[in-house]
């Protein structure tokens, strides 16, 4: 796909677009405030949310200044695969307002895409409408498709919601709204974003519910980092089978977000009872918070090996003293980064070959 140059109808120009951009950035910024300013967050979960905060207030900033005129530096390249997942987990707690799991599938095939922010602008958009559409309690589709070699991939957004009448399917992208306090403005939006980079955004025609593609070009085949951000999405504990041993609801909820998110199969328990019902030789490593187990720390470890003896074990307390002599593993002092959790489960997990 060849992409436009941008001119005077660049819809990075657009106040109205940016104004409709920086308000589903404050709605999700609202969402993780809220979070962070739970009772009982604890350090590691609030730095979580205001990460998250950081990163969409800046976005919101850019768009706002781009909309002006004002320099901003271009949105680069990212792996598709942290973009999707980075939008998924963002908007996590706006979709749980209302009961909903918003599901990612797909393969990304290592791929990059072009002008990163854009499509997380566009993903926003269409997640947070079929949110506002689809059932309570219901599933959101976020499925992406890729081919080697291919110029574009295509990300599709799904909801089991009431569907668009075939009058009115063209109309979505020229501002005809139906959603209660809806503008207008995001698929018209949305669209102009996608084809001012070479791509597109439809409705397709579906038996159920309402199904938007956004096709986009893929970038040049090299290495590329992803943006700085507070907390990374990579899927590099994808197949990792993870427990999580943690009385703090707090705690376990970031480590079952930011594992999951990282590609991990996570479960969570909170006592020594549940400890015992949930190890087994299937998992791949346990992160052990000495509290659910103080009474004999010893003992417990002692069983867990018994049922996994190849697990890497790495434990998250506040001092290695308070680690009893004879236990093996890795140590994370709390509060700790997702990253350096990451990387202490990754090292043991190798050590253990």
């Amino acid at each position: 796909m060849e992409r436009k140059t941008p001119d005077a109808d660049d819809p990075h120009r657009s106040l109205e677009g940016a104004l409709h951009e920086v308000s589903n950035a404050l709605t999700v910024l609202l969402g993780w405030v809220n979070e962070a300013r739970a009772s009982g967050a604890d350090p590691q979960a609030v730095a979580y949310a205001l990460g998250i905060v950081e990163h969409r207030a800046r976005a919101a900033r850019d768009l706002a200044r781009r909309a002006i005129g004002a320099p901003v530096p271009p949105s680069g390249d990212a792996p598709l695969a942290a973009v999707v997942s980075d939008v998924c987990e963002t908007l996590r707690l706006e979709a749980a307002r209302r009961g909903h799991l918003v599901v990612c599938s797909g393969d990304a095939g290592g791929l990059a895409v072009p002008l990163a922010e854009d499509v997380a602008h566009i993903l926003t958009n269409l997640i947070l409408n079929a949110v506002a559409y689809a059932p309570d309690g219901s599933a959101i589709g976020v499925a992406v498709a890729s081919r080697p070699g291919a110029s574009a991939i295509e990300i599709e957004v799904r909801d089991g919601g009431p569907g668009v009448e075939p009058s009115r399917r063209e109309r979505l992208f020229e501002g005809d709204s139906t959603r209660a306090g809806g503008a207008g403005v995001g698929l018209r939006h949305s669209r102009a974003l996608a084809r001012c980079a070479g791509g597109d955004l439809q409705l397709v025609t579906t038996e159920a519910g309402a199904v938007f593609r956004l096709t986009w070009p893929v970038a040049e085949p090299e290495p590329i980092a992803m943006p700085v951000r507070s907390a990374p999405r990579l899927a590099v504990l994808a197949g990792t089978k993870i427990l999580v041993l943690d009385d703090d609801p707090d705690v376990t909820d970031l480590l079952h977000a930011a594992l999951s998110a990282r590609g991990a199969d996570v479960t969570i328990a909170c006592s020594r009872r549940e400890l015992d019902e949930r190890i087994d030789v299937s998992h791949d490593a346990i992160l052990v918070d000495l509290s659910p187990i103080a009474a004999d720390v010893l003992g417990a470890m002692a069983f867990v090996r018994s049922r996994a003896p190849d697990v890497a074990v790495v434990f998250i307390t506040g001092s290695a003293e308070s680690l009893p002599e004879g236990l093996v593993g890795a140590w994370v002092r709390k509060p700790f980064e997702i990253s350096e959790l990451v990387a202490a489960v990754l090292g043991e997990s190798a050590a253990r070959g």
